[in-house]
């Protein structure tokens, strides 16, 4: 028997095939295989999916920097090892944690920037071999630029904000 993984990507290609489509949106697909009853949630996901929600609750929520004119995440995670077993905590950013927390939090922040930048170049360099005829993407990985534009934009935001008040 396929493990659950491994049923969502077999039914995900039959939904593919069934459709005719190249890409899909997982929400379509998620309607297609719940109304078809082929892909229900396990008793136990009941409690992730709450999980899941609050912790997206926490990653959500914002601050304004009144004086950088930026905002920023109100709530921190840092993953924390107890036990042999991985558990991700929470902590305000202005008044919780400890200098070990807010350390090891923004160390695998950067751990895990690094890691979706790998994976976009690895990404980029397999479309490239496989469609050698197409115009050859890059993946930039210097993000300077990236983070002046946005915190320009940012700035341009709160004062459109203040302006409208």
């Amino acid at each position: 028997m396929a493990d659950y993984n491994e049923q969502v990507n077999l039914l995900w290609d039959e939904w593919i095939a069934e459709t005719g489509q190249k890409s899909g949106d997982p929400g379509d697909f998620t309607d297609w295989a719940y109304t078809s009853r082929r892909l229900l949630p396990r008793p136990q996901d009941i409690k992730q999916i709450l999980r899941r929600q609050v912790t997206q609750a926490l990653r959500q929520a914002k601050r304004f920097d009144a004086d950088g004119g930026f905002t920023y995440r109100a709530k921190q995670c840092v993953m924390l090892f107890e036990g042999g077993k991985a558990t991700k905590h929470y902590f305000d950013t202005d008044t919780g944690g400890t200098s070990n927390l807010r350390q090891k939090s923004v160390k695998q922040r950067r751990e895990a920037v690094a890691h979706h930048v790998y994976r976009g170049v690895c990404d980029v360099e397999r479309m490239n071999k496989a469609f050698p005829d197409d115009p050859q993407l890059n993946f930039f990985q210097d993000f300077t630029d990236d983070v002046a534009e946005l915190r320009a934009l940012e700035i341009q935001e709160g004062e459109d904000d203040v302006d409208e008040a």
